[in-house]
């Protein structure tokens, strides 16, 4: 959502990473008791004294050698100089996240191998927490504080340290606790879901007045905007540990577990039945690794069974569908909007040994084992090495996802190729991205979407947002509608729709009309409309037809992925009909026809270098109110020979031929009078 929201998911072991969950022993879906019967309350909020064994068997596997690593080899003098020395009260972004991660980090080595430094650090940690005035740097309109990340996350914490280190906490520090949780935890974290959910009646939030750290942002729309994003579910987890640290012993613990179920299920019902995640495969690990805290929680202390509500296994099938493993980058993934990583191990290890998902442990044991450090912890208690490691039987080279995202592969290794057409509605954390595309072979990024743009409109960064840093269309040099960042990084009113899909034996074609999003940005647009044209496994063709009400220049533009300063862009002869990319294992050759005059120009994103170089190849058509061409690229392995296409155009006509690497290509694609898709022969 917003920048900080990012800074706290990169601080190294966030509280998600530190939460610990095991396997419950009920049905999904079976009856819920009630609250007040706690048939639960006898089990630990996480794990029970008897999982140790089995605890401490995983943290010692190969998989987490470098998580255990971080846990392990603390700089005490510098943790404890931090807590005594430098950290600020009014700091939530980052001092308060550091103080959360020394907890914890040292609660759960003392549960795993018991250790009075890590005890006294852990303590430490907990009362400079304790003394924080506030838990969360957000108020609501009667300036009350509200907890969805910070305060959340505090809540969190509190209550497993609580428990981890029972033994080891003195009275006074579990009273301290107790009253932090009831007099702020529990009530802000309620009243931020109550804003949410009625967010048409709730007034502005705002941002303590002494707060530091902070972006220029505007919250005063977030109880609306958060309504449907994942930092609803962060405040409901916060809830629900409220609620299982005082269950029993606060007369609103009832109300709480109540609000924890409606947001669940409201959380639910708004998701893709298909089981895939409008925010991005990255924000899915971040939210449902929250969201399983949440049921676990339900489930073990108070006995309700909300499993149900979320198809697990088919989120599993999302994330596998969102993988794009390349050379050197194992955990790469289909990178539309803030997206820069494949699915976490966190919910991944959860619903392989909920369900004995075969699909969710192969994506966890992939070459380089489990993945990212920082959300291991979770991992290394789900973890089970007795589920088999397969993909699923139903898994499809082709997909339509609900979000409107289109992706053609022919497999799942580093090597295999994909490509990817964003189309589909606003969503959170989304870029102006609509009808771009990514397209992937023999191991290399060859058609880029970005993927590090920044969450600050004050970093140069932010142009990674915009449509001019996509694989785009441009009309007379600018995108379609976005925003401008000042109440985060939430959707924009861009919308494309899919027109048309078809798949057949080694081909995919699609349509997406993006008009709509171009129009909101006030361009003169009648048609701004993308055909994609797959021949598996090497050869792409992007059609483009572009309809103004006054004449203009569109171009279209076509992105390296430069991040490693390993991409090299030019054009392929002085007639400017084609243009070449080449990165150190594969190379990209296109060939552009247009029926209008055009040339191919060799730039790069208008960013300071020390931001990095983004080049890219530019298709510009000159001046005209109807814009047609047709880009025909084929992939290879570095120093392969790239085929020869003959493009021709007549009349509404347009027809290719040609052989590469012994793939024969004849295709004809006809416009239609009408802005309805082409139809494409094959």
């Amino acid at each position: 959502m917003s920048h900080t929201r990012r800074q706290f998911l990169r601080s190294g072991f966030t509280f998600g990473a530190a939460l610990i969950a095991l396997r419950g022993i009920t049905s999904a879906g079976s009856e819920s008791p009630a609250v007040g019967k706690k048939p639960g309350a006898a089990r630990g909020l996480l794990f029970d004294d008897a999982d140790l064994p089995r605890i401490r068997a995983n943290v010692q596997r190969p998989e987490f050698r470098e998580f255990w690593d971080f846990m392990t080899k603390v700089d005490f003098a510098a943790e404890e100089k931090f807590l005594t020395q430098e950290l600020r009260f009014t700091n939530h972004i980052t001092d308060m996240s550091r103080a959360q991660v020394i907890m914890l980090r040292s609660a759960f080595v003392h549960v795993i191998t018991p250790d009075p430094k890590h005890v006294a650090l852990a303590r430490a940690a907990l009362g400079k927490l304790l003394q924080y005035p506030r838990w969360d740097w957000l108020r609501d309109s009667q300036q009350r504080p509200v907890a969805v990340m910070r305060g959340a996350g505090t809540c969190i914490g509190l209550a497993l340290v609580s428990e981890w280190l029972a033994a080891e906490l003195s009275p006074e520090e579990q009273s301290a606790i107790d009253r932090g949780m009831a007099i702020e935890g529990g009530p802000s974290c309620y009243r931020g879901l109550y804003d949410m959910t009625h967010h048409d009646e709730a007034g502005p939030w705002s941002i303590n007045v002494d707060e530091e750290g902070l972006p220029p942002i505007s919250v005063a729309r977030w109880p609306h905007i958060l309504d449907e994003t994942n930092l609803r579910i962060v405040c409901t987890a916060g809830l629900a540990a409220s609620a299982s640290h005082l269950q029993a012993r606060n007369p609103d613990v009832e109300k709480w577990v109540a609000m924890t179920r409606d947001s669940l299920r409201r959380y639910a019902n708004g998701l893709p039945k298909d089981g895939s995640f409008p925010e991005g495969v990255g924000y899915w690990d971040y939210t449902f690794s929250h969201y399983i805290f949440a049921l676990e929680l339900l489930r073990r202390k108070f006995g309700i069974d909300d499993r149900g509500l979320v198809d697990f296994p088919a989120q599993a099938r999302f994330t596998l569908e969102m993988t794009m493993p390349t050379i050197g980058h194992p955990d790469d993934c289909i990178s539309i909007g803030d997206s820069a990583s494949a699915a976490g191990a966190v919910p991944l290890t959860w619903i392989a040994r909920e369900y004995r998902d075969a699909n969710a442990q192969r994506q966890l044991l992939q070459p380089n084992g489990i993945r990212p450090a920082w959300t291991t912890a979770w991992a290394a208690i789900w973890f089970d090495p007795s589920v088999p490691a397969q993909l699923p039987p139903d898994a499809r080279l082709d997909r339509q996802q609900a979000l409107g995202i289109v992706i053609s592969r022919t497999g799942w290794s580093q090597t295999d190729t994909v490509v990817t057409l964003r189309s589909g509605n606003p969503v959170n954390h989304e870029h102006a991205d609509r009808n771009s595309v990514i397209f992937t072979a023999h191991g290399e990024r060859l058609l880029n979407d970005p993927v590090h743009a920044a969450y600050s409109t004050k970093d140069p960064k932010w142009l990674l947002r915009q449509t001019e840093a996509h694989t785009s269309v441009l009309i007379d040099g600018k995108g379609h509608v976005y925003h401008d960042g000042r109440d985060g990084t939430n959707s924009s009113p861009a919308r494309a729709t899919i027109q048309d899909y078809r798949v057949g034996p080694g081909w995919m074609t699609v349509t997406s009309d993006a008009t709509d999003a171009y129009r909101r940005a006030d361009l003169p647009v009648s048609l701004v409309q993308r055909t994609l044209i797959y021949l598996k496994p090497d050869v792409l063709a992007i059609f483009d037809r572009v309809i103004l009400e006054h004449a203009l220049p569109v171009q279209a533009r076509f992105q390296a992925f430069n991040e490693d300063s390993a991409a090299k862009v030019s054009t392929t002869d002085n007639a400017g009909n084609g243009f070449f990319i080449e990165r150190p294992h594969a190379g990209l050759h296109a060939s552009v026809k247009s029926a209008g005059e055009f040339t191919i120009v060799v730039s790069q994103l208008a960013l300071p270098e020390s931001s990095g170089l983004y080049p890219f190849a530019e298709l510009r058509s000159a001046s005209a109110t109807e814009h047609t061409f047709l880009t025909v690229s084929s992939a290879a392995p570095r120093g392969a020979m790239h085929g020869a296409f003959a493009i021709v155009h007549e009349g509404n006509t347009w027809a290719i031929s040609g052989t590469h690497r012994g793939q024969p290509v004849q295709v004809k694609l006809v416009t239609a009078a009408t802005n309805a898709a082409p139809a494409i022969t094959i």
